[in-house]
């Protein structure tokens, strides 16, 4: 055999054996699937680290009703499984990854800023100045910088498990509160432990990945089918328009980011699923919908209001110590201002927000190379697609301290783009969702 066969060889082994890890198998050979190791997986992890917090909180509305037991109890499960999945992956503990060092500057930034609030300054951060920190460094930072060293080992077959089980644990939860799921006139579903921004924020996670697993096996093609159909039910009638805008706008923003006739396909896709989904429920959805995002105004409606003063409240506070900043909260209603961009600004000023511009500058644009790329599995592509999500969501609700999905699903579509480009890495062509089922090969 000459040098250059063997060579060639060697060279098909490596890249056989580089495209088996990223879809769950290793050298070539198929991995026995084992629940246990699925369900201490970095995939799931990273399933857990963005949804599975309101995904458990209708077991915890059910068991842990007062207080704040069940809710931290959850968290720190969560945050214990994306531990033991970094320490058991045995990959990325030693690289460093110089494109997430915007974000820890950033987090450094952000941090020094709440101890000098809480500690020289004494404000007391609601809704407590533990749960702040905890949410935003343990919760948030922390899960993301595990998770960021093992996406080389995240399987999208452990990824699917994590997500099913998942969406079966955040239904049963709302079936086992169904008494307080009451729907009367306006009101909006919602539990002790779940907001309605929360719960139709969760719902429309879920859709999102069944949407974009549909074709991937039989198995996903029948829990779409029938858990869709019942998640969009829960995300209409919780009445979030932060919800609807920032899951439907996700969604379109996905396909119009594919390119040629994949978001040709990708479009007409989406329109049998609106006109498929139009014939189950008529237009009493569309109505609903229509009525809450009609109601945006500051004038009548209260939540409207509010925000503008918060607002209002935190462009001032910018105004005043525009440089550096001074305050993490809005002085006034002593909250955050329910707008991530304005709130770092409010907290850090121009000079100290320079890092997040930077980290979301290389988000996006890792985003875009993630969808319009087909050599991603379904995990990155999933995180892609929640980082438009949850981007969109956090101009009108949640906090730099509160939202983890927003920092997880950030570091990790920056990981996934930049980190495989650092490591030279291929991934194996993602399968076809319900939005692309006719697109071509």
């Amino acid at each position: 055999m000459h040098v250059g066969e063997r060579s060639g060889q060697r060279r098909g082994i490596s890249e056989t054996r580089l495209l088996g890890r990223a879809s769950g198998y290793a050298n070539g050979r198929q991995r026995r699937f084992s629940l246990m190791s699925a369900l201490v997986s970095p995939a799931s992890g990273f399933a857990l680290a963005v949804l599975g917090y309101y995904a458990f909180g209708g077991l915890v509305s059910r068991f842990f009703p007062d207080g704040n037991f069940g809710s931290i109890f959850s968290r720190a499960i969560i945050t214990s499984i994306v531990v033991v999945s970094f320490f058991f992956s045995g990959s990325g503990k030693g690289q460093r990854y110089l494109f997430l060092y915007p974000f820890i500057i950033f987090v450094l930034l952000y941090s020094l800023r709440l101890v000098e609030n809480v500690v020289i300054l004494g404000i007391e951060i609601k809704p407590g100045n533990g749960i702040v920190f905890g949410f935003f460094l343990v919760s948030g930072v922390l899960s993301a910088l595990l998770l960021s060293r093992t996406f080389r080992e995240m399987s999208d077959e452990h990824f699917s498990v994590a997500m099913s089980l998942l969406c079966v644990i955040f239904l049963i939860g709302l079936f086992l509160n169904r008494q307080q799921l009451t729907i009367i006139g306006g009101s909006r579903l919602s539990l002790e432990k779940i907001n309605p921004i929360a719960m139709g924020h969760t719902a429309f996670g879920f859709i999102i990945y069944y949407l974009l697993s549909f074709k991937r096996s039989r198995r996903l093609t029948i829990e779409a089918m029938i858990f869709v159909p019942i998640l969009l039910s829960v995300a209409v009638w919780a009445r979030s328009r932060g919800a609807y805008l920032a899951g439907g706008g996700s969604l379109v923003l996905y396909a119009l980011l594919l390119e040629g006739r994949r978001r040709l396909v990708t479009l007409l896709g989406a329109a049998v699923v609106i006109a498929a989904l139009l014939a189950l429920f008529g237009t009493e959805y569309v109505d609903v919908v229509s009525q809450r995002l009609s109601a945006i105004d500051a004038e009548t409606d209260s939540s409207t209001q509010t925000r503008s003063l918060l607002f209002a409240g935190a462009w001032q506070q910018f105004a005043d110590d525009w440089a550096f900043g001074r305050f993490a909260v809005e002085m006034r209603s002593n909250f955050y201002p329910h707008n991530i961009y304005l709130e770092s600004l409010m907290a850090l000023g121009v000079l100290g927000s320079i890092p997040f511009a930077v980290h979301l500058l290389l988000a996006i644009r890792a985003t875009v190379g993630v969808i319009r790329s087909r050599r991603f599995p379904l995990v990155a592509v999933f995180a892609a697609v929640l980082f438009i999500r949850e981007a969109i969501a956090s101009a009108g609700s949640g906090s730099l301290w509160g939202n983890s999905a927003f920092w997880v699903a950030s570091v990790m579509v920056i990981t996934f783009w930049y980190g495989s480009k650092w490591e030279r890495r291929s991934f194996m062509p993602r399968p076809k969702g319900a939005l692309e089922f006719l697109s071509p090969q």
